[in-house]
């Protein structure tokens, strides 16, 4: 009996999009495991991070150029199975954590095994429980990244939008961790977690005048500005942006930014990179104590549904993990 053909018999759980559209589309069902390539590495998957990109995948995979049907899911922590011949750098009961392209993925992490790219897998740091290994590489990376791409230094005031959502909690430690200084607009509900994460202006984002408020108390223009939620938040920060200010968005650039150009700011639009070199960074600064995930909920993975209700509504603090085995 070949390899092959005994993996085609193992079947295990996982949540397939047969048909997209809302949160009913999720259906927990079996697969067949598929062969392992030489490059790849067999993860049995403890946990899984959800993030929004979960949910807008789910309902029209087309800008995901993915095909039903699919599973989506672009984090996870779990245990290596089984390596690939040429994979030499990971073994079989390895304990790891994993980010995939949230683009041309087709069999995501809400499921019992997962096959990946080894380049897209790490040991995990010794330091973190599962739950929050799966709950910080995609959130992390997309911080660190866009965080790299701003380049505050040392006492810039820095607006972010979305401060306490499951990018937005990371972005704030890592930037305070640079040196830089945080102003938040955000629901009064989110206001203690800001003030612990360091955050020193922090001001209620439904009052009238929310953002020259935080300029107002900040005692400045703000050199940089962070968007973590889209719905023409960016544009509308540009004039409390000092001239040559820099600003990013990993939802949209949506608005008017002539005023970008008339003032000669720097504008990004940042979509993460996955790969080994971001988990490792990421475990450097958990590690140090730079950063550590604020889990909000831990939820069966068989109640994904509820999870996509709850992502769909664009509010919350912290990140939610699926939990994947027992």
């Amino acid at each position: 009996m070949s390899s092959a053909s005994a993996h085609a018999r193992v079947r295990f759980r996982a949540v397939v999009v047969e048909r997209p559209g809302g949160p009913e589309a999720l259906q927990l069902t079996s697969l067949e495991r598929a062969p392992l390539g030489d490059t790849e590495v067999r993860l049995r998957v403890e946990a899984s991070g959800a993030n929004p990109v979960d949910a807008g995948n789910r309902a029209d995979p087309q800008w995901a150029g993915i095909s039903s049907p699919y599973v989506v899911g672009y984090e996870c922590s779990g245990v290596v199975l089984e390596a690939g011949a040429l994979v030499d750098d990971l073994v079989e009961g390895d304990e790891v954590w994993a980010l995939l392209p949230v683009r041309g993925t087709r069999w995501g992490t809400y499921a019992d095994e997962l096959v990946a790219d080894a380049s897209l897998v790490a040991r995990r740091p010794t330091v973190m429980t599962s739950f929050e290994a799966a709950a910080l590489p995609l959130a992390g990376a997309t911080a660190l990244q866009l965080l790299d791409r701003l380049g505050p230094g040392p006492g810039d005031w820095v607006l972010v939008h979305g401060a306490a959502g499951g990018v937005g909690h990371l972005f704030v430690q890592l930037a305070r961790s640079r040196g830089a200084r945080i102003a938040a607009p955000a629901s009064p509900a989110h206001h203690d977690l800001l003030r612990s994460l360091g955050a020193e202006v922090v001001v209620d984002r439904h009052s009238p005048g929310a953002l020259e408020q935080a300029r107002d108390r900040a005692g400045a223009a703000f050199s940089v500005c962070a968007d973590l939620v889209g719905r023409g938040r960016l544009a509308a920060s540009l004039p409390f942006l000092a001239d040559g200010g820099r600003a990013g968005s990993i939802v949209e650039l949506a608005g008017d930014y002539e005023e970008a150009v008339d003032r000669n700011m720097t504008l990004h639009g940042v979509l993460v990179r996955p790969g080994r070199d971001s988990l490792e960074a990421l475990g450097n600064d958990v590690t140090s104590g730079v950063v550590r995930p604020h889990i909000a909920d831990v939820v069966p993975l068989e109640e994904c549904r509820r999870v996509h209700e709850r992502l769909e509504t664009g509010s919350g603090q912290g990140k939610i993990v699926l939990s994947v085995t027992a």
